[in-house]
């Protein structure tokens, strides 16, 4: 039976054998990986010409059914971002499959039979491990504390406040009293790092990668305000009689009591995106308000503040473990690259970074290699791995 009607038939089961799935794992093992991309890519493009005559519904149905399949096996997979950039094209499917949970299980059964715990290896040369919980925390008395080598417990206190780490979090706990003047303190996160810190008045923060957080121990002013560089998801504690005030360069959003998110880096665009409540957004005399699921930035010509419909659930993809991109500039998914692995990027001189656009998802905890495998399948681009340097080509 040819392999164009094995994975047909596979594909279009309600369920699995057991031999089914080996015998799916066992051409993954046996096939060389340059073969099975290439057969891929030429069956993607294929019905890629005719996904305005596909049908839809079968194809959710085999996503569905895919990760039905495989989740005992593998883990939940990134289906629904990959629904939504590759609607109607069955091979996506396969690709999904093939390149997602079949590597993640070949990979860790290969390491499991050798009894090392040993890195991937990558044909793209350095293989580079991906970012987890590391950040610094900066007392107001200048005693930096690194909380990745950290034990879980009280960690500083500074007065009536207290510092705890627990499970990669901070928490600030007040006793009692008022403390006179205002002790700042700063979470900054490394390249390769992220944190979650809860504020003294109940406010969950997360830090994205290369990011910092300056911000006051105990809230005693008529407002709660803190300083952002970076990207952070806040979830505001209410209290209407303090609004709480989040400061990004010129920008300034103010809030009562809500969920949003503010990405800031020097080399992006600065958008903050409303998931729940009501935030307003202000640049100089210039404010908008935002609704759940509008977006504020300024303009990247004229920095006039403009307002938009957004994307919550990939303005939060990062929070939630995935790197995500939608028709976003390669430069822009390569900066994402860089802060989350601690890489250097740099560009061949025929690649057009702001022209080529890539959509996508991955797992934050894959290796570098994987994420690489998944921009090349996307973008038609190839990369080359020296050290901490990533070197993108035609």
């Amino acid at each position: 039976m040819e392999l164009d009607q094995q994975i047909k038939i596979l594909l279009e089961k309600d369920n699995w054998t057991d031999e089914e799935r080996r015998w799916l794992l066992t051409y993954l093992d046996n096939t060389p990986a340059g073969e099975l991309k290439s057969y891929l890519l030429q069956r993607f493009r294929e019905e890629e010409g005719m996904a305005a005559n596909f049908d839809h519904a079968l194809s959710q149905r085999l996503l569905d059914n895919i990760h039905r399949q495989i989740a005992p096996v593998a883990g939940p997979l990134v289906v629904p971002f990959y629904r939504r950039a590759w609607k109607g094209i069955a091979v996506a499917a396969m690709i999904v499959l093939l390149f997602g949970a079949g590597y993640f299980i070949l990979s860790q059964q290969q390491t499991q039979k050798r009894g090392l715990a040993v890195l991937p290896v990558s044909r793209f040369g350095t293989e580079v491990a991906p970012g987890g919980n590391k950040a610094k925390l900066v007392l107001g008395n200048g005693q930096e504390i690194l909380l990745e080598e950290t034990a879980d417990g009280t960690i500083a206190a500074q007065g009536n406040e207290h510092i705890h780490k627990e499970n990669a979090a901070l928490m600030y706990d007040h006793t009692s009293g008022h403390t006179a003047g205002a002790t700042i303190n700063t979470l900054s996160t490394p390249n390769g790092g992220q944190y979650k810190v809860v504020l003294s008045d109940g406010t969950k923060v997360w830090l994205n990668a290369a990011s910092a957080l300056q911000y006051p121990a105990v809230f005693n002013g008529a407002a709660r305000e803190v300083l952002l560089t970076g990207e952070a998801y806040f979830e505001v504690a209410k209290d209407a009689d303090k609004p709480f005030l989040v400061t990004v360069n010129d920008i300034q959003v103010q809030v009562l009591g809500t969920h949003f998110n503010v990405k800031a880096y020097t080399n992006d665009r600065q958008v903050t995106t409303l998931l729940e409540g009501a935030v307003r957004v202000k640049k100089g005399a210039a404010s908008v308000v935002l609704a759940p699921g509008q977006q504020a930035s300024p303009d990247r010509q004229d920095g006039t503040l403009r307002m938009t419909s957004g994307d919550p659930e990939l303005a939060l993809a990062w929070k939630n473990g995935l790197l995500a991109f939608k028709n976003d500039a390669l430069q822009d998914v390569m900066h994402s690259i860089s802060r989350w692995y601690d890489v250097d990027v740099v560009y061949e001189a025929d690649v057009d970074k702001e022209a080529i656009h890539v959509s996508g998802a991955m797992r934050k905890q894959e290796y570098l290699s994987r994420a690489l495998e998944i921009l090349e399948l996307t973008a038609g681009i190839h990369f080359k791995v020296t050290g901490r340097t990533v070197t993108v080509s035609r």
